[in-house]
């Protein structure tokens, strides 16, 4: 199988919905496809995020061949996605993006998709002149941590970071 990696537009916004739905209901959400086509539009069209999807090809049957009697063509469907948001540090004045979301369709992990969602954003922000990407993951989830960590991502020592709902 061969993955890709490209920028989402609105043209892709019901593929990106789909999966942002699913990683939602990943996380405990209840599925609304109606509020996260609406989530994701708001932030295409403000240009609030970049959003990185990544396509698996899919060989199909079409038609006959001399060989076998058929011909395979390929076509991509989306299996994952990243979305950075844009910030600021003030100290070091200059961007900084917020890795939110990724996540790779259940059927498609373990084939180096996330990892090639994570190359591609720092590609992408290092392209942009962004200073750095940071993220969160629950203190559960290993196996992202294994792999944020082999990309190079530390675990802040530092700061502690705190939140307050409103």
């Amino acid at each position: 199988m061969q993955h890709r990696i490209r920028h989402a537009g609105l043209a892709d916004l019901n593929e990106v919905v789909r999966l942002f739905n699913e990683y939602r209901m990943f996380y405990n959400q209840h599925a609304d496809i109606e509020a996260a086509c609406q989530y994701i539009k708001e932030r295409m069209e403000r240009d609030e995020s970049v959003i990185l999807v990544a396509e698996t090809d899919v060989v199909s049957d079409q038609g006959a061949d001399e060989s076998n009697g058929r011909s395979l063509s390929n076509s991509f469907i989306c299996t994952g996605f990243v979305q950075l948001y844009p910030s600021f540090s003030s100290v070091s004045m200059g961007s900084v993006w917020v890795l939110n979301d990724l996540y790779v369709h259940r059927d498609y992990r373990q084939q180096g998709i996330a990892r090639k969602l994570l190359q591609a954003a720092k590609q992408l922000a290092s392209e942009r002149g962004v200073l750095r990407i940071s993220l969160s993951t629950e203190l559960t989830n290993k196996q992202a941590q294994a792999l944020y960590e082999s990309e190079g991502y530390a675990q802040d020592t530092k700061f502690m970071y705190y939140e307050l709902n409103v």
